[in-house]
């Protein structure tokens, strides 16, 4: 009577039960970023990020430098968190002032950070913080010398970057 009853009755149950929480586990996978959002991947347990960088580029836990662009995204629940942000958009009349939170530190005695042109609108965390151009100039922490333009939209990471 015991085996009957774990066999038609219990045993279906479990699977049943398993199925639906792997379903739901991945429909809270799925993002739908809208068109002029990102999503910030937030990576929930990992190594530790390195000195005082506030973003993680090698996989730690904390904020990835990897956005989600627009569209349907899969993120698994788990192990990430996202959430959406508004895309950088500078009205008319108006000048947009970066203030980089990653990268060198400015030397001793510099007001802003140096800049290269292949940083072009902050959108690239990696060419940023790796270097970029011939000298392979490195990005700096603070006010950057060039400002956003009115009516630029520009997704620029919301914590490597405050505008």
């Amino acid at each position: 009577m015991l085996e009957t009853l774990l066999q038609h009755y219990i045993a279906p149950g479990v699977v049943t039960l398993l199925i639906v929480a792997a379903a739901a586990i991945v429909a809270k996978s799925i993002y739908s970023i809208g068109p002029t959002q990102v999503g910030l991947v937030r990576k929930r347990f990992g190594g530790n990020l390195p000195e005082d960088n506030p973003v993680a580029f090698h996989g730690e836990a904390g904020y990835q430098a990897e956005l989600l662009m627009p569209g349907l995204r899969f993120k698994l629940y788990l192990v990430y968190a996202v959430t959406k942000h508004p895309w950088v958009q500078v009205p008319a009349g108006q000048i947009g002032i970066v203030i980089a939170q990653i990268g060198q530190p400015l030397p001793i005695g510099a007001k802003s950070a140096v800049y290269t042109e292949a940083f072009g609108n902050f959108t690239d965390l990696r060419l940023f913080v790796e270097g970029a151009g011939d000298k392979k100039i490195k990005g700096q922490k603070g006010v950057q010398r060039p400002v956003l333009a009115p009516g630029t939209l520009a997704p620029i990471h919301p914590v490597a970057f405050l505008v």
